[in-house]
């Protein structure tokens, strides 16, 4: 899929130093500050002396105001850093999530009997949404995506969101894969065990991969939700339109996502077969996890520092360098403006960084990096699928990632 490279979204991966950056950060306070240092100076050198104070002042002020800096930035780095691990367990659950269905749901869904008709209205009674009743349908799309199993058949499209080449069953492709019609049909040389010509096992199920391409279409959408986007547009080539089209109404994208896929799996592993409580309790663990991830994002960047712990260090920060050269002009006459360009920058620095790391989601130069992340889940679990196109990995551009 194309993914918006919003010019803010990003972290910076650059290790070479970039005084411009610096400089569009904090050059313009040093230099005020510094501008007010060189009055001073040229004030004191003048005879002009009213206004000098003892450096003892300022220096124990200096003191309290790193230890007050330090203690908001430790708590903003905190938040960036839980920020980066709770992704970082995003992708490994979805991981975790796309092995256990690949490996626990049957190969093929078994046809429902007349038998079963009694278990699949139980199921159904529970569903009081039109996003849930999405996922207690067939695997099958519907609207202009499917015509039928004579077209499943033709195009060797079995069902599920993409076939092996990264097809839609519109004919559309995802960015890095090839169109349909373009590669073999992932149902060439396919035995009647299953198994293709050169004995290489079957391939996943259309419930299966319907549910490895829901996995990925929920990191998109907690992405988007993160960053306040629109998540349909970035979610639409995972899911059949019908789901997008239940989803445009939820005020929280990726735990309906979440729900949808719970439900579909209740559809899949409906106790047709002796272990599927057992599957059904393993994967719900794994969607139990990604919830909690899903709220640890959420607090994250919901509940931002309190406000006087943010707003102290900021204005005393700018008080103490318009006294600082008071205290130092006596000792230091004409070079004050320069010793007080440094420590400005030092202190306008500690500041700025406490103020980037403490909302990873909020569109900073050092946010998580969550596109690239998303392409990693993609390509990794589109790969599980064993799909031969896959779409490259986002590089940063010009130091930053994205």
């Amino acid at each position: 899929m194309a993914y918006l490279l919003h010019p803010h979204r990003r972290v910076i991966v650059r290790r070479s130093f970039s005084p411009r950056r610096v400089f569009a950060t904090v050059g313009r306070p040093v230099l005020f500050y510094t501008a007010i240092a060189a009055v001073v100076s040229a004030a004191h050198v003048a005879g002009w002396r009213r206004l000098d104070v003892p450096a003892l002042p300022v220096s124990l002020i200096a003191a309290t105001l790193g230890i007050l800096l330090g203690f908001r930035n430790n708590s903003g780095y905190e938040r960036w850093w839980e920020a980066r691990t709770l992704w970082g367990g995003v992708v490994n659950q979805s991981r975790t999530f796309a092995r256990q269905v690949l490996t626990f749901l049957p190969a093929a869904l078994p046809p429902v009997e007349a038998a079963d008709g009694e278990r699949r209205a139980a199921a159904a009674a529970i569903v009081a949404s039109p996003l849930l009743d999405t996922a207690l349908a067939g695997a099958a799309p519907s609207g202009a995506a499917a015509s039928g199993a004579a077209r499943r058949s033709a195009d060797g499209f079995d069902g599920a969101v993409r076939d092996l080449d990264g097809a839609a069953p519109d004919g559309a492709a995802p960015d890095g894969a090839a169109p349909a019609g373009s590669a073999r049909s992932p149902r060439d040389g396919v035995a009647s065990d299953g198994r293709s010509g050169d004995g290489t096992p079957p391939e996943a199920s259309a419930e299966a991969r319907e549910l490895v391409y829901a996995q990925i279409g929920f990191v998109n959408a907690l992405r988007c939700h993160l960053r306040r986007e629109d998540p349909l547009p970035a979610i639409a080539p995972f899911f059949a339109p019908t789901v997008v089209e239940a989803l445009r109404g939820e005020q929280n994208v990726p735990a309906a996502v979440l729900a949808w896929i719970a439900t579909r799996l209740r559809r899949v592993l409906d106790g047709r077969r002796t272990d599927d409580v057992f599957r059904l309790v393993a994967l719900d663990g794994t969607l139990t996890e990604l919830t909690n991830l899903l709220g640890g994002c959420e607090r994250i960047k919901n509940t931002p520092i309190p406000r006087p712990y943010d707003w102290l260090p900021n204005v005393m920060v700018r008080l103490y360098l318009l006294i600082l050269p008071l205290g130092m002009v006596d000792d230091l006459g004409l070079v004050t403006p320069l010793v007080t360009a440094v420590i400005a920058l030092l202190f306008l620095g500690l500041d700025a960084i406490g103020r980037a790391v403490e909302t990873p989601f909020e569109g900073e130069a050092n946010d998580t990096p969550m596109s690239a992340l998303c392409r990693t889940v993609e390509i990794n679990l589109r790969q599980m699928l064993g799909e031969r196109e896959l779409p490259a990995p986002v590089q940063p551009v010009e130091g930053i990632l994205y």
